[in-house]
């Protein structure tokens, strides 16, 4: 699950942070290749504090990829990113999606919406 918070454990590096996600999902991970899928390569080393809104976004992103999900939960995942940011992290979603799953992306975003296959919207608690 990929939450609009963070969700990175503030003690701990960005690598220290999939790791963690590993230890609880059960599966061996290699951090690396999760980070630089995401563009987090040179960051592996950095605490959560000191990345920007998009570092952030995409470190969650490689948490939340952790063990390969079939279903990945997006909540609002470019709502504390810049335009450019947002961009990089659709193509970022699409390209990591699960082959033979879906990600459900909650979001305010037109942008976000327009890239998806499906949309669906929610209003006073109903579909519409």
């Amino acid at each position: 699950m990929l939450t609009q918070a963070s969700g990175l454990l503030e003690h701990l590096s960005i690598r220290d942070n999939v790791r963690m996600a590993g230890w609880i999902r059960r599966v061996d991970v290699n951090p690396e290749p999760l980070l630089a899928a995401v563009d987090l390569a040179e960051r592996a080393s950095a605490w959560p504090s000191e990345l920007s809104g998009g570092e952030t976004a995409r470190a969650g992103l490689a948490v939340a990829l952790v063990g390969a999900p079939r279903v990945l939960l997006a909540d609002e995942p470019t709502a504390e990113v810049s335009s450019a940011e947002e961009v990089s992290l659709l193509e970022l979603l699409q390209t990591t999606r699960p082959a033979d799953g879906a990600t459900v992306v909650v979001t305010h975003s037109d942008r976000v919406a327009n890239a998806a296959d499906r949309v669906l919207h929610l209003q006073a608690g109903r579909l519409t």
